[in-house]
Formats: C-alpha cells, structure tokens, sequence
C-alpha cells in the first residue's frame, strides 16, 4: 500500500461558529459548548489517525470533504474521518478500484444524550458505514495492511436520465421527488429486464411524496425507517418504495427489483429532482422525463463492521 488519501469533515463548530460566527449559534452558550466539544473531540481523532499512519511509515495526504471536485485517482486506499455522510461522500468519487475505510470521529455518547436531554439534542454520529473509531482505528488498520481483513464488494444504485447515465452512483439511496417537500410528486413506473426492456409488472400510475430505491447497505437508513425491510448488505436485489401515496392499495408500491431488472419511470410533474444519498448532490428532471433505476453500477470496495454490528440502524 503506497499512497493514502485522507478526507476529512469540517465540524460544525469550524463552520458555524469559528468560520462564519453565526450568531444565532454563539448566543446559543450550551449549543455552542457542546459543538466545541465535538469539534475538539473531531481534531483529536484526526491526529490520532495521522500519528497512527505515521508510525506505519505510510505515505498520505489530506483534502476536506467540500474540496473534493473530481474523481479520487492514483492513491491505494481511501480513509475518511468524520461520519456516514463524509463516507457517503468519498464513495460517489470512487470506482471499484480504490478501498475506503471510514473513521467515526465523534460516536455518540449515550450517557451524555441522557444526561443533556432537557438542554438540547445531543446525539453525535452514529457511523454505520465507518469500520473504526480513534480507539479502534490502529488495530483495524492493522488488520487491513496484514490481509487479515478484507473489503465488502458493495452494489450501487445507477439512474439514466432520457437513456444518459448520471456519473453519480448511489451507496445508500436515490429519491426521486418534487423539490417542495409539501408538493405532490406524479409518476409512472414499471418494472422491466435490464437486457430487453421486458415487462415484468404491469404500468402503475402514482400521485405520492416521492419514490424511494435503497441498495441493501442503505436499507436499514430512510427506507427501515419508512417501514421498509432490512437486506444484507452485499444483496445484489435494490428495494423501492412509493411514500405516501394517494392510493396506497395498489400493486407495486413496495417491492425489490433483482439483479437483471430496472425500474422506469416517467415524470409526469412540471418539477422534480432525483438526490443521491441525501441533499447533497441532485439532479433536476422535468415533464415527460424518463428515468431508469438499476443496480447496474460499479460496485464499492468498503471495509465494514464486523458482522454483529450490520444489524444496527444507518441513519444519515
């Protein structure tokens, strides 16, 4: 292993409060107090995985999340440092060929969520997708560099807009919906072979607050939580789901689509916009736009958890 590219977050202390001294924060003196606190705990583990990185006489170098403008190329490993959503976001800028190994730099302390309950929320990063904390992190680099413990090959989440595909690939989920989260989202879909286009379920015609597909790492973040089911991670099946539709009896508003299949859909709203694992990156559709989802994408060397924690909640 050569070359290591290090992603870090920036806390919401360096941005809120330091960077841009908003002040609707600062007045905030325990709001405030608790960010300083996360963004000291956040440095801390920084410097712990660079001296660890270090002491194995590894070559590195460093990029914060909102820097990262192109595709990671000529580096052997990805890690990053902060929580899911840094994970989430080194993974639309890599192809199959690059690891990552995700670092939570602020697990959230129960106690302390307990304890702080009347003052303000506060819950830290849960680090689903991250194998290792500062605790953990020397011993499960370790066990990386000696083989002992190898990347899950994960299937992504591929959309074509008007039969162009979007160079984002989704980890987690896609949401197809109108920007205004109050509006009413019209579509068609059906389900058909990704090879021929065949028809595999009838046309089904939709007024909801949008549609939902989950790969089955991201099935236990906003699809469990709409009351979706749980997948292993590896599955090579994607799950979508209507959200509250109009007329919830009908066929086809919660199933899986297999390896070979896709699921097209035609916008039928004047606006609408498809997010990639969360608000961050999107892309907008309009009128008669067609839109095919399928698992057909480069898959993610990620390095998880072991086995006991998959089962835990993923939420971003």
């Amino acid at each position: 292993m050569k070359k290591l590219l290090l992603l870090l977050k920036r806390s919401a202390f360096e941005l809120y409060v330091k960077r841009y001294q908003d002040p609707s924060i600062s007045a905030l003196h325990k709001v405030a107090g608790n960010l300083q606190d996360r963004h000291m705990v956040h440095e801390s583990t920084i410097r712990r995985c660079k001296d660890v990185l270090d002491s194995k006489g590894l070559t590195w170098k460093e990029v914060y999340r909102d820097q990262l403008k192109e595709s990671i190329r000529d580096v052997d490993f990805v890690i990053t440092i902060g929580g899911d959503g840094t994970l989430l976001q080194a993974s639309h800028f890599l192809d199959s060929s690059i690891p990552v190994l995700g670092v939570n730099s602020d697990p959230t302390q129960w106690t302390e969520v307990k304890e702080k309950h009347e003052d303000y929320d506060a819950t830290r990063s849960t680090g689903y997708l991250c194998a290792a904390t500062k605790d953990t992190f020397e011993h499960v680099l370790e066990e990386v560099l000696a083989r002992k413990r190898k990347p899950s090959l994960l299937p992504r989440i591929s959309a074509c807009l008007n039969g162009e595909l979007i160079t984002t690939y989704a980890l987690n989920d896609v949401l197809l919906a109108h920007p205004n989260p109050a509006a009413v989202t019209r579509c068609t879909f059906r389900i058909c072979k990704t090879e021929n286009l065949k028809h595999v379920s009838p046309l089904v015609h939709v007024q909801s607050s949008g549609l939902r597909i989950c790969t089955g790492l991201g099935s236990t973040a906003a699809m469990h939580s709409a009351g979706g089911f749980i997948m292993s991670p590896s599955s090579a099946e994607l799950q979508y789901m209507v959200r509250e539709p109009i007329a919830p009896n009908q066929s086809f508003m919660h199933t899986f689509l297999g390896a070979d299949e896709l699921l097209q859909v035609k916008f039928n709203g004047r606006r609408g916009v498809i997010y990639f694992d969360g608000s961050h990156i999107h892309h907008d559709v309009d009128f008669g736009d067609v839109i095919e989802f399928s698992s057909q994408a480069p898959q993610l060397q990620l390095f998880l958890r072991h086995k006991e924690c998959q089962g835990q909640e993923n939420f971003v």
